[in-house]
């Protein structure tokens, strides 16, 4: 039984996800399209089971998961295989681990990925072509677990003598108060567990992400696809107005949201989501009630975007990475994206799918050029995913400078330090790092050729720099012009983690007069919070230099934090700014793919500590913090 109008929630939920990727700065808060889809997957799949109850009088398992497998695999794994043979045309860095992002995609485990990243996936180091996937792995887990507790339950209530009527109004009520327990257990997971300085968790994790789908499904109890004749009567009678009015609140609320909501913001977690996944059950009522109120047959236009919605979704990101690569006009890139996935998904939803369903497949789709060119694509496809490199370039030099950083404090730390740095040595001799405090063998043409000299003043005087994997990255370099520094930087820091550590070399005493801070890539909800707790903190006689940071893909929320810091400079004398950002935006083409890192890029890492140097040597001026 199709339902007028439900095609509105797929399209609305369709087209916020993809207002997101594609034009992220008119929709940074497009990402409530998954809840939106979220919310219809537990109604829809809920009402159908009360339909085939009330039909059987059983329930299927194996039927039940079979129907669930051949809806979401099958696209899947087309989608995955046509699309793999042009990541050939990408950088490297978007191949990385290719092989275990396709298994994870298979396997419905993608959301781990995003967990253990700790960022949103349009932020993270190494490009990840189907991260969009986590969705998968959330339906799928709700797909097994709410089936067999569905089966688990009309099993029990069958063994107690139930039948007909009576089995269906007792298995009703039942669900409806085992998916209220279930979605408020979820929403306390999810504030009990809530860490703002760990946003991936709670967003990615189907425990505390569980709750829309089983929102879903309370509104399947109450008004399912089938409704009783008696609510048929009552829908009948329902002014248009009233629905169009009650309708059309819930979609303005989800456009705002859309367009003002931030990931980043904890607000959106704890508050936005959920009211995201409120305002999609009101939305499922009216159009219910709507299909009952009118005649008029739904826009055949809409019926198609709805079927093909699915598809549209799988194909969308990959086809987004390759077309946006090569055409940087962000609009047209989106357009084209678009268009693209929609052939794509139209292809496979009327060409394909229909052949796993047991129905009258496209002839031409079944003939013997097409089955030869899909072996061409498999055959193309193996051959990227063996040939992909285990790390991307970024990756790569980030260990690289993980690991000259590490030889940098164990250089003159006696037998054992001198073994391990001779180790160490040997390692560096294969990559491009040249320090001279440590004396690594690397070739001459390494050599920094700096066009800013720190003065004496500085040298002098103690030096202490706090930074994320950026900074890590020019670790090897920095001895140049601070050969005495004390450094502390590592690969996932955010301003909270900066903040703990200055706290912690002020209270011991070990803070230099002048601090350098290269931190924010990692953007947390209260990093201007951070930042004046920094300059609060510190001691009498402290210089400070705040770098601004900068990340290709998160323009927006960083822009706001970096006009904050350079308004610093008019309030405190004894503070500087090394604009970062504003310099190697017009030139991002120099980073590496993910826009945020340039480890191993030597020529990069010379203008960046040529703006630290220019900024040190400024703030030298003053007589630091009165």
């Amino acid at each position: 039984m199709k339902i007028k109008w439900f095609s509105l929630i797929r399209i609305l939920g369709l087209v916020t996800v993809l207002g997101y990727h594609f034009f992220v700065k008119s929709f940074p808060g497009g990402f409530i399209g998954v809840d939106i889809f979220f919310v219809f997957s537990g109604y829809l799949i809920t009402s159908l089971f009360f339909i085939e109850l009330e039909k059987s009088g059983s329930f299927t398992l194996l039927t039940y998961y079979k129907r669930r497998f051949i809806r979401i695999f099958p696209p899947l794994v087309i989608m995955i295989v046509t699309t793999l043979p042009f990541t050939l045309l990408l950088p490297s860095d978007f191949r990385a681990n290719l092989a275990k992002q396709v298994a994870a995609a298979i396997g419905f485990v993608t959301n781990r990925f995003e967990i253990q990243s700790g960022l949103s996936y349009e932020a993270q180091q190494t490009p990840q072509l189907y991260i969009h996937t986590w969705t998968l792995s959330l339906e799928f887990l709700f797909y097994l677990i709410w089936g067999a507790l569905l089966f688990i339950l009309v099993f029990w209530l069958k063994k107690q003598g139930y039948t007909g009527k009576k089995l269906l109004g007792q298995t009703r009520f039942i669900v409806f108060v085992l998916a209220v327990l279930t979605s408020i257990g979820s929403i306390i997971y999810l504030e009990v567990t809530f860490n703002p300085n760990y946003l991936s968790y709670s967003y990615f994790a189907f425990a505390s992400h569980a709750y829309p789908f089983f929102i879903g499904a309370i509104v399947a109890t109450v008004v399912g696809v089938r409704i009783s004749d008696k609510q048929k009567a009552r829908f009948s009678n329902y002014p248009v107005k009233k629905t169009l009015l009650w309708s059309g609140i819930p979609i303005l609320i989800l456009l705002l949201l859309s367009l003002f909501g931030k990931f980043e913001s904890s607000w959106t977690i704890r508050t936005n989501l959920i009211l995201t996944s409120v305002l999609t059950a009101i939305l499922i009522v009216q159009f219910r009630i709507l299909h009952e109120r009118t005649t008029s047959s739904e826009p055949k236009i809409l019926m198609v975007l709805a079927d093909t919605s699915y598809s549209v979704y799988l194909f969308h990101w990959p086809v987004w990475l390759v077309i946006s690569h090569f055409l940087p006009q962000v609009f047209l890139a989106g357009v084209l994206s678009f268009i693209v996935s929609f052939t794509a998904s139209a292809a496979v939803y009327y060409g394909i799918e229909p052949y796993f369903h047991g129905k009258q497949s496209v002839k031409w789709l079944m003939s013997k050029p097409i089955y030869g060119g899909l072996a061409v694509v498999v055959f193309v496809g193996l051959g990227v995913m063996v040939t992909a490199p285990t790390l991307s370039k970024t990756e790569r030099s980030l260990h690289e400078a993980a690991i000259s950083e590490a030889m940098v404090s164990l250089d003159q730390k006696g037998q054992l330090g001198q073994n391990l740095y001779d180790v160490g040595n040997n390692i560096n001799a294969n990559t491009s790092w040249y320090n001279p405090a440590a004396g690594f063998n690397t070739s001459t043409d390494m050599r920094l050729k700096q066009s800013t000299s720190i003065s004496d003043k500085i040298l002098n005087s103690s030096q202490t720099v706090l930074g994320d994997s950026v900074m890590v990255g020019v670790v090897p370099y920095l001895a140049t012009i601070l050969p005495d520094a004390d450094v502390d930087a590592q690969v996932g820091l955010n301003y909270d983690s900066v903040l703990a550590s200055f706290e912690k070399h002020v209270k011991a005493g070990t803070i230099g007069k002048y601090v350098i801070i290269s931190a924010g890539a990692n953007v947390t909800s209260d990093m201007t919070a951070d930042v004046q707790k920094i300059i609060d903190s510190a001691p009498k006689g402290t210089r400070l230099v705040f770098v601004t940071p900068y990340d290709g893909k998160n323009k927006i929320v960083l822009n706001e934090f970096n006009t904050y810091l350079k308004s610093l400079q008019n309030k405190y004398n004894w503070l500087a700014v090394a604009d970062w950002a504003s310099y190697i935006e017009p030139q991002e083409n120099r980073l590496w793919a993910d826009k945020i890192h340039f480890a191993g890029k030597q020529d990069v890492a010379i203008d960046y500590l040529n703006l630290l140097a220019q900024s040190l040597n400024e703030v030298a001026k003053s007589k630091g913090k009165p």
